[in-house]
């Protein structure tokens, strides 16, 4: 072999060099020349670019949405996407990108991106630079399907921020190769969520209301989601399958893909979970206009209503119930006394009252029931193995095992409460007011952000429960000339969930607002309230009519007054509803309450009685009477929802 030294050495060093300064300018000239052919397609302004970065115009602005690391490779990409679609035509013909760890280089970071400018620049003779990456490859290949849903989970009222419902994007696998059997809890499902990082709930309000949480997007298997919804918090599931094509399913997987490295600043009313699902899918389906349908806020069960009414979007739905429906389900096929048997197995965590039923074939119906009532009861205890309740549904699986009876699939048809059937969430009244005594007549305008009472109309809302935010009546009095705030509801929940044997459920309630009333000699102060109660709710089979008893607190507090000055009062409470259909209802509520003051007790008591017809889906009408610090009025209302 040949050494070379001295001017032997020199002359391929030389030509080694000349080539790697001509592979560097051939290469900056492939990337100036890529950019040129962008520019000149309009690229950076096209619609579909604009979508894969976020971009929203507003009425004084346009810019991403997106607002956490990792998204931009330019420093002014959040508001020039003409300039993050040069920088990324520059980091694609850069060495260093090309030859970067994996989860660094752009090639890895962005696929969505990159698939849609090399689409869109076919034709053009661009030689674009290759790079494999192994971990997206392997993430493309667990998560892609040939279709996606959007899922609803249902109203969840023991955790504020699920209260208004939840969604989140699901991409559906392809059949089995072996059995030509679909499985869906093999599905991958996306989530935005805020992360939450107090649990002080006067914190939490303010930082959700104005942007203080960061949201990130997480992937899962649906499995994971059909257990913490479904089973955990027994949620019904809606899953509304998207007319997306596999090309824009796998889009939609990649672009997920580029989120998951970053964050967005997570608005509780709107820049949500239901918002920003809307911005993928439009992300990966440009065509579509989603976002345009939307109100300024947005809660869950919009976005439903939403993709319903735009034609042709929604290609099926169907319906998971969640282990409560199951569990009423599977008792309403047993007779009394089955019933009986399988809840006191559960309840005293024995077998032997399973005796009391002779029949094998009935045996093994109320053992299945018996294990839907431990997946109710006990939805986190179940999940460790050393706990009584694990060892105990061990016992009843082993003592199923020994029955030879094959169950029969639960067939439970979907509700004809569908989500995407409900009134609209938010609601404007026009009424008309005359109050006893004075004879004063007045106008009250009212307007409730969102989002269901006890008397709008059933479908698509849990019956049993009233949920409201930011409702304000503004009271106008034409003989005074005067326009005034008469009640203000920041955040109210009423949970109205009947009694039973199976599901001895309590019924609890709570306020805060403020609202004009008398206050000793003061015939119209502004009263700050915050109101807590709890109590019963019996009902007949069908919920048709209700009946509850308990007891309300509440706080009040002279706003126009002392600051420190506040009153506490206490009293039963009691309230009767009759639903003749579903949007036809009245009632009556009634709460006595003593309250203590300066000068000694005094009691009070606050009746009101309602009747309500929703005579078209956005259109109401309710006549109300009340009595309140001794005043009585009575109300004509004409209700609009949309």
């Amino acid at each position: 072999m040949k050494i070379l030294t001295g001017r032997g050495l020199k002359r391929p060093l030389l030509l080694f060099s000349a080539l790697l300064f001509l592979s560097s300018i051939a290469s900056a000239s492939t990337a100036d020349e890529a950019w040129s052919q962008a520019k000149a397609r309009g690229l950076g302004e096209k619609k579909s670019w604009l979508k894969l970065l976020h971009f929203r115009t507003t009425w004084w602005r346009t810019r991403s949405d997106v607002d956490g690391p990792r998204f931009f490779l330019n420093d002014n990409g959040r508001w020039d996407a003409s300039a993050e679609m040069h920088s990324l035509i520059a980091a694609m013909f850069d060495p260093e990108q090309i030859s970067n760890k994996e989860d660094q280089s752009i090639f890895c970071r962005f696929p969505a991106r990159i698939v849609w400018l090399e689409k869109e620049m076919q034709g053009s003779g661009v030689q674009w630079p290759t790079r494999s990456c192994p971990l997206m490859e392997r993430f493309r290949s667990v998560v892609r399907g040939p279709s996606a849903s959007l899922v609803f989970s249902s109203y969840y009222l023991n955790n504020p921020s699920s209260a208004f419902g939840h969604t989140f994007l699901r991409i559906n696998q392809a059949p089995s190769g072996r059995d030509g059997q679909r499985y869906e809890l093999l599905d991958y499902g996306f989530n935005y969520a805020a992360n939450v990082d107090t649990e002080n709930a006067l914190i939490y309000g303010i930082k959700g209301m104005f942007g203080g949480f960061r949201g990130t997007f997480t992937s899962v298997p649906y499995y994971y989601k059909v257990r913490e919804y479904n089973n955990a918090e027994s949620r019904d599931l809606w899953q509304y399958e998207l007319n997306l094509t596999p090309e824009q399913v796998s889009v939609l997987a990649d672009h997920l893909w580029e989120l998951g490295a970053t964050s967005i600043a997570y608005w509780y009313l709107t820049e949500n979970c239901s918002f920003h699902m809307l911005t993928v899918i439009e992300a990966a389906a440009p065509e579509l206009d989603i976002l345009s349908h939307l109100k300024k806020q947005v809660i869950p069960s919009d976005t439903v209503q939403v993709i319903v009414e735009i034609p042709g979007l929604v290609r099926k739905i169907t319906y998971r119930p969640s282990i409560r429906t199951q569990m009423f389900e599977r008792f309403r096929l047993l007779d009394s006394t089955e019933r009986d048997a399988a809840i006191e197995m559960v309840s005293k965590k024995d077998l032997s009252p399973l005796k009391k039923i002779t029949d094998t074939k009935r045996q093994s119906v109320v053992l299945d029931a018996s294990l839907d009532l431990i997946d109710y009861r006990f939805p986190y205890d179940v999940q460790f193995a050393d706990h009584p309740i694990t060892q105990f549904k061990n016992d009843v699986l082993a003592e199923r095992g020994k029955n030879p009876t094959i169950s029969e699939a639960l067939v439970i048809p979907p509700p004809e409460d569908a989500p995407h059937l409900g009134h609209p969430s938010v609601r404007d009244g026009l009424s008309f007011r005359k109050t006893e005594v004075s004879g004063e007549e007045s106008v009250v305008l009212r307007h409730r952000y969102a989002l269901h009472d006890l008397y709008d109309p059933a479908r698509g809302y849990p019956d049993s429960a009233q949920i409201g935010m930011f409702e304000v009546d503004l009271l106008w009095t034409p003989v005074r000339h005067t326009l005034e705030m008469d009640k203000l509801t920041a955040f109210e929940v009423i949970s109205r969930t009947p009694w039973k044997k199976l599901t001895p459920d309590f019924s609890w309630q709570m306020r805060l607002g403020a609202e004009r009333r008398p206050w000793d000699d003061k015939p119209g102060t502004s009263v700050g309230i915050l109101e807590g109660g709890g109590g019963l709710t019996l009902a007949t089979p069908e919920e048709m009519l209700s009946l509850f008893g308990g007891a309300r607190t509440a706080v009040h507090s002279d706003l126009d007054g002392r600051a420190n000055l506040a009153r506490l009062s206490a009293g039963p409470a009691l309230g009767t509803r009759l639903r003749l259909t579903p949007d036809l209802v009245m009632g009556l509520e009634g709460w006595w309450r003593r309250e203590r003051q300066d000068l000694g007790d005094k009691d009070f008591r606050e009746l009101s009685a309602t009747f309500h017809w929703q005579f078209a889906r956005n259109w109401g009408f309710r006549v109300q009477g009340n009595e309140k610090s001794n005043v009585r009025s009575g109300e004509i209302e004409l209700l609009g929802y949309y």
